[in-house]
């Protein structure tokens, strides 16, 4: 699972099901480099049964690739930008410090992460609604309580560029109902971590890539369980970076980045691969005291959590180069 504003959600690749809380997050790329997306390039984000359109003619307008307006009605969710109306106005994309579970505002807007990078959540707990595209209001609690565990797509109406036509990008994601398990012994758990970056060039801004592998060790507990398990046990991370220095005329380590730094930055994928873009020109960039050379040795910790448990892993080192 991950966070979003510091709320648990599951992503949709970690077994989601409709009596949840599932980000949707989509990646939009042109020639190797995410493409800044503004809030007037964004039109909706629309949820359909994959079984009911199984290909996109089926909700797709042949002149123009849009969504129609007979598809539209039949789509379970819609979010849109916030302010904007259905057929009408425009509205702005929100930021992710926006996001408050509880509010229909919240949980039918269209979230900017970062560039090119934009989130939606469909939240099947709290009692929130949204409008389809004929501006009519549906609560979560009617919309999504009687869908059942199967494929959907989610279809996005963008335009990457403010010239550019409106184009639809279609997602696949599957919501299960046999993600709820009963256990009847404490779970017995043991991790471990594995540092992918050994070496990285002063003044690149790369990301360190940290996998994580969560092991069951209860005997007793079917495999097919302990996979369901172990795709939605970490929940949070952060990180913490050092530098450790040779030069006795400096402090044997330095930090660069905190865990309380990095918590709002980490990234975890569907595998438990931690992420952390550093940029390495804060290594000669002066603002850290007591630094030394911006080349040599240095370490990197995560921490997150498992259950009621706290993690942290050993030092795992790199060099800057």
């Amino acid at each position: 699972m991950g966070t979003f504003n510091n709320n648990i959600v599951s992503e949709r690749n970690q077994r989601p099901s409709f009596n949840g809380r599932t980000i949707l997050r989509a990646y939009f790329m042109r020639d190797g480099e995410y493409v800044s997306i503004g809030d007037t390039q964004v039109s909706s984000v629309m949820l359909f049964k994959k079984e009911a359109n199984t290909s996109p003619s089926t909700i797709l307008a042949s002149a123009t690739g849009l969504v129609t307006e007979t598809a539209a009605s039949e789509a379970i969710w819609r979010w849109s930008t916030s302010g904007s109306t259905p057929g009408g106005g425009t509205g702005v994309l929100l930021s992710e410090s926006q996001y408050t579970p509880s509010q229909t505002s919240s949980c039918s807007g269209i979230y900017s992460v970062d560039a090119g990078r934009l989130a939606v959540v469909l939240n099947g707990i709290d009692n929130v609604a949204t409008h389809l595209e004929d501006n009519t209001e549906v609560s979560s609690s009617n919309q999504l309580s009687g869908e059942p565990a199967a494929r959907y797509i989610d279809v996005w109406t963008v335009k990457l560029c403010d010239a550019c036509d409106w184009q639809t990008f279609i997602n696949d994601t599957e919501f299960f109902q046999n993600n709820a398990v009963i256990l009847t012994e404490p779970l017995l758990l043991r991790t471990k971590e594995r540092l992918y970056n050994k070496k990285l060039e002063l003044g690149s801004n790369q990301k360190i890539k940290i996998g994580t592998e969560v092991i069951i060790e209860n005997k007793n507990i079917d495999d097919s369980i302990k996979n369901v398990l172990k795709d939605g046990l970490i929940t949070s991370g952060s990180i913490e970076i050092l530098k450790h220095n040779t030069d006795n005329n400096l402090p044997s380590w330095v930090t660069v980045s905190g865990h309380a730094d990095t918590s709002a930055s980490v990234e975890v994928t569907q595998d438990n691969t931690f992420l952390f873009l550093f940029n390495t020109d804060v290594l000669t960039s002066g603002s850290i005291s007591n630094l030394g050379s911006g080349t040599g040795t240095y370490s990197v910790q995560v921490k997150y959590n498992v259950l009621d448990e706290t993690i942290l892993s050993p030092l795992m080192y790199f060099t800057v180069v």
